[in-house]
């Protein structure tokens, strides 16, 4: 079998981008993610991990060295596997821009906000301790493009394909099925 196509993931906090991650893992995919590299480097200078450190932290590199260094950073760690590539929590026009020009795919997964709440509240992660209200100021900043380092609205209408994750999960993987017989 030939090495398939490495997609690239865009959504919205809590619309299911994890559950598309475990999906393509399941079909041999190494899953890296452009939070985990922000998430190391905050570790290394001993910095909380909440989600207004994280985007504050990434708004910094992205001003220093570019809206695309988190995109690089990974793709160039990608280049050690064998296996195709699922990149997640790509949240701006220039990282998808950047992975498009190495031939990634990209899909977009998209779910209402309280939904997304629902889901984040269940997840339990130590960014996902806000309260409703908190979540929509959150949401708002990086969907819009207000946080400087983020545009989610607009990276998702970049996708090649955007999937509804309104409901269960099988839903969502015979959606992923039709994209992944694609690749």
């Amino acid at each position: 079998m030939s090495k398939k196509t490495s997609i690239g993931l865009v959504g919205t906090n809590g619309a299911g981008k994890s559950t598309a991650c475990d999906y393509f893992e399941s079909k041999g995919y190494t899953i890296l993610s452009l939070s985990d590299a922000l998430r190391n480097h905050l570790t290394k200078q001993n910095l909380p991990l909440d989600r207004d450190t994280l985007t504050r932290t990434a708004n910094t590199l992205k001003a220093e060295k570019g809206a695309d260094v988190l995109a690089k950073m990974v793709f160039e760690l990608s280049k050690q596997y064998d296996t195709p590539i699922a990149f997640d929590s790509i949240r701006n026009p220039e990282e998808l821009a950047y992975l498009k020009s190495q031939n990634v795919i990209f899909i977009g997964i998209t779910a209402p906000i309280e939904v997304r709440y629902e889901r984040i509240k269940g997840r339990n992660r130590e960014t996902d301790h806000v309260d409703f209200d908190t979540f929509k100021a959150q949401d708002l900043r990086e969907q819009d493009g207000s946080s400087s380092g983020q545009n989610i609205t607009t990276t998702l209408e970049s996708c090649n394909t955007v999937c509804q994750n309104d409901s269960s999960v099988e839903h969502l993987h015979s959606q992923l099925d039709a994209v992944y017989g694609t690749l």
